[in-house]
């Protein structure tokens, strides 16, 4: 197994150092490490120049002819890594001791295994530990349908943590490009239609959040957009490449989780905020019947509803962590 990674860089030159030396610190090593400089302004091209000064011939640094979307800058950087399998690292992100050798050994589990996902850490701006998140409810081995049937809701995985498989990459055509926010959860419902999915308990990965909050709320109505996206053309994408038709839990869950969204939204967003976002949300109100709930935010109503299973997963995720703590020191 020739496991590349390709590091996406736009702006990030405060944290690019850290995210480079994590990986170059990785055993087993990489195949390669190829960064793309999507025209940063910032101080990126210093970072990646005293680098190469440090480590010669170690990084690869390729540029796009023009500035690129986040996702088709993945796909950019895919496009010029030759591994058997490679990652993506965003550039604010690190890997972890034993990142390699977790995505081999899950790999290894199936010759149909497709795509590897980890468990992974968030870390603040500084890099201080904020939780350590393991998917509690997938399996070490997942087969056809669940694969997509267990993402209905939303993308099993974290994009700091993850291993694809570079012919499936080429097969679906990329990361999908008509979404600019949610092309990993598109890329793990195509990849899961295609074969199996490993999960490796092992924190691999450490995701970096709290320095983007400002523009994540700026985005809120493009994210609300695509969430129609994935269940109108690329979870029946999936689906079909599957073999499964169209089954009827797809139309399902897009009801299910336009509820989730506008309520949540309704509760989060100032009336200054709305009118994007009920721009968002109309054509999926239309695609799921559920006009009367969007009258009602558009009006500005602040929506409430109960779940069961939020009120349960806390709970279960302290349980859950407490045996694993226990069992961490028996062992020892």
């Amino acid at each position: 197994m020739k496991l590349s990674i390709g590091v996406p860089a736009f702006n990030q030159g405060a944290f690019l150092r850290e995210t480079l030396e994590s990986i170059l610190r990785q055993t087993p090593p990489f195949h390669e490490i190829v960064v793309s400089n999507n025209h940063s302004t910032d101080s990126t091209a210093d970072v990646l120049a005293a680098m190469d000064m440090e480590h010669p011939g170690r990084i690869r640094v390729v540029v796009p002819a023009q500035h690129l979307s986040m996702v088709q800058n993945w796909n950019f950087v895919a496009s010029h890594l030759t591994g058997d399998w490679f990652s993506l690292l965003s550039s604010d992100d690190l890997v972890l001791p034993g990142f390699v050798q977790a995505v081999e050994e899950a790999a290894a589990r199936s010759p149909n295994v497709t795509l590897v996902r980890g468990a992974w850490r968030n870390i603040g701006p500084a890099g201080e530990l904020i939780a350590d998140h393991h998917l509690l409810s997938v399996a070490a081995l997942t087969h056809v349908p669940v694969t997509l049937y267990e993402q209905r809701f939303g993308p099993k995985g974290s994009f700091a943590a993850f291993a694809l498989r570079r012919d499936v990459w080429q097969r679906v055509g990329g990361f999908p490009e008509q979404v600019t926010l949610l092309g990993d959860w598109g890329m793990w419902l195509l990849a899961g239609a295609l074969g199996d999915i490993a999960y490796t308990d092992h924190v691999i990965a450490a995701y970096r959040g709290g320095h983007q909050s400002d523009s994540i709320r700026r985005r809120h109505h493009t994210h609300m957009r695509e969430m129609l996206t994935i269940y109108q053309d690329l979870l029946p994408r999936a689906a079909a490449l599957a073999g499964l038709g169209r089954p009827a839990w797809i139309d399902r869950a897009s009801r299910i989780r336009f509820r989730e969204a506008i309520n949540a939204t309704s509760q989060e967003y100032t009336a200054d905020e709305r009118p994007l976002l009920i721009e968002a949300f109309r054509p999926w109100a239309q695609a799921t019947g559920q006009i009367a709930l969007f009258q009602r935010f558009q009006q500005g109503q602040v929506l409430r509803s109960f779940s069961l299973m939020k009120t349960i997963k806390p709970l279960l995720r302290s349980v859950v962590t407490t045996l694993r703590q226990r069992s961490r020191a028996q062992v020892r």
